[in-house]
């Protein structure tokens, strides 16, 4: 997936080197994230009786870690089609509210803003609004590569898990569980750097 980078930014092939480096140290504690939740995704998927790659494809395709989970259950019940969109949409509404601080950010990306809509998460989110954008990057790239590399964690880890799954009998108890505790461990994470930041400045004063 990283290869689209260069196929949008063919003339930026060392700019995109570099800020690939500094995405992927911004990212890493989203990696570790996604990969087991994917991992698991993967395996609930393949647990419920679809094939191995639906998982991935999803992460392609869909992108949405709560939804793709909530998803499998009620596709395996036979729940019609307009239940499913429905308690989709409810579920990602939130996503209305997350796309309000990013309008200023995502106003000087050009080609890649579609794509930054679409790879939206919370996770994603909660980087791209809460770290700056180093010097001597672009807004746009570090956006992009940061997106980018968040999908491509997610979909990598439910590769694994799907492979997995259709080799390796799993005990699936408490495995859907999996994208509840990333959430909370990144919400933990970020309050304890507000109540860092908050120190620093008292400290300042």
């Amino acid at each position: 997936m990283l290869i689209i980078s260069f196929t949008l930014f063919p003339e930026k092939k060392i700019m995109n080197t570099h800020c690939l480096k500094v995405a992927l140290r911004t990212t890493i504690p989203v990696f570790l994230g996604y990969i087991s939740c994917g991992i698991a995704f993967g395996l609930v998927t393949v647990n419920a009786g679809y094939p191995w790659w639906l998982a991935p494809a999803m992460g392609i395709l869909i992108f949405a870690g709560a939804g793709q989970f909530l998803a499998i259950p009620l596709f395996a019940a036979g729940t019609p089609v307009l239940a499913i969109l429905a308690t989709e949409l409810l579920l990602n509404i939130r996503h209305i509210v997350y796309g309000l601080p990013l309008i200023n950010q995502f106003k000087g990306c050009k080609r890649t803003k579609p794509y930054l809509i679409y790879a939206l998460t919370d996770e994603t989110f909660s980087l791209l609004t809460t770290t700056e954008v180093p010097a001597g990057v672009l807004a746009e790239d570090y956006y992009f590569m940061v997106s980018l590399l968040d999908q491509t964690y997610w979909v990598g880890g439910s590769l694994i898990g799907g492979l997995a799954g259709a080799i390796i009998p799993f005990d699936m108890t408490g495995v859907d569980f999996a994208l509840t505790a990333l959430f909370a461990v990144l919400t933990i994470d970020q309050i304890q750097k507000f109540v860092k930041e908050r120190k620093v400045e008292h400290a300042g004063n």
